[in-house]
């Protein structure tokens, strides 16, 4: 019996041994610059941003002659980017554009430049400053890569940004107009209407700015806006109120 039970304890340690031996982890140190890029893409993969910008960044700095390093460069911006630090994500996919131009990343780099800027943009009350820079870097990038794959989306998300600003102008433009400082909101309306006429805030800036002109009794030139406007915006929620207003012009002059 003793002998059967060191003849187990054997074999149990040796079993331990070679389990060990065999689950022992490489160093990084020893790590090509292929294995630590494919180490490094595991955490990202996983999710593991914080891990993942450790990896990326020894990368870019061990093996910054090796063709993988524009690789590097750009999961690290991807890893700050879906982590939410998105002045990082900026300042590394910049990095990416103006290093190593020829790199097949650039265009997507160049695209998401915009989205970092586009995610730090605040509500349309407040300031605007990323939703600027947002809309300037999406305009650039259809400039330098109009036959992009990202065009269409980009885009999309300046006619996004466009708006958000004409919400903003239309805000300012709605205090004088609560105030009665209809001269001072037609100006603004005005200005929404020539920068952001393709918005679907356009409709409403229409809409008040042939609102106060009719308060001044300008009647002349608000019924030139109300009829424009049921023209141009036969569906809108406003158009009873036009027509309504269009007929008591006609009646006054």
């Amino acid at each position: 019996m003793r002998k059967k039970w060191i003849i187990f304890l054997l074999f149990m340690t040796f079993t331990s041994i070679n389990i060990l031996s065999c689950g022992k982890k490489v160093p990084k140190e020893t790590f090509t610059a292929e294995k630590y890029f494919e180490y490094a893409k595991n955490l990202f993969d996983k999710e593991k941003y914080l891990d993942a910008i450790t990896e990326f960044t020894v990368i870019t700095l061990k093996f910054s002659g090796n063709p993988l390093v524009d690789d590097a460069q750009f999961y690290l911006a991807e890893s700050h980017y879906m982590n939410e630090e998105y002045l990082i994500a900026v300042a590394e996919y910049q990095k990416l554009v103006n290093d190593y131009p020829e790199s097949p990343y650039v265009p997507e780099a160049f695209y998401k430049v915009g989205m970092s800027f586009l995610n730090l943009s605040q509500r349309p009350e407040l300031d605007q400053e990323y939703t600027l820079k947002s809309l300037r870097q999406f305009q650039n990038f259809i400039e330098a890569y109009p036959d992009s794959e990202y065009r269409q989306k980009a885009e999309e998300r300046i006619l996004e940004l466009r708006s958000k600003l004409a919400r903003k102008q239309l805000l300012g433009a709605n205090v004088y107009r609560k105030m009665g400082i209809y001269d001072s909101a037609i100006i603004y309306y005005n200005i929404l209407l020539e920068k952001y006429y393709d918005t679907p805030t356009a409709e409403e800036a229409l809409f008040w700015k042939a609102e106060c002109q009719y308060k001044l009794k300008l009647y002349e030139e608000a019924l030139t806006s109300f009829t424009i406007f049921v023209e141009k915006y036969p569906e809108s929620s406003f158009v009873g109120e036009a027509k309504t207003r269009i007929s008591k012009i006609q009646k006054l002059l």
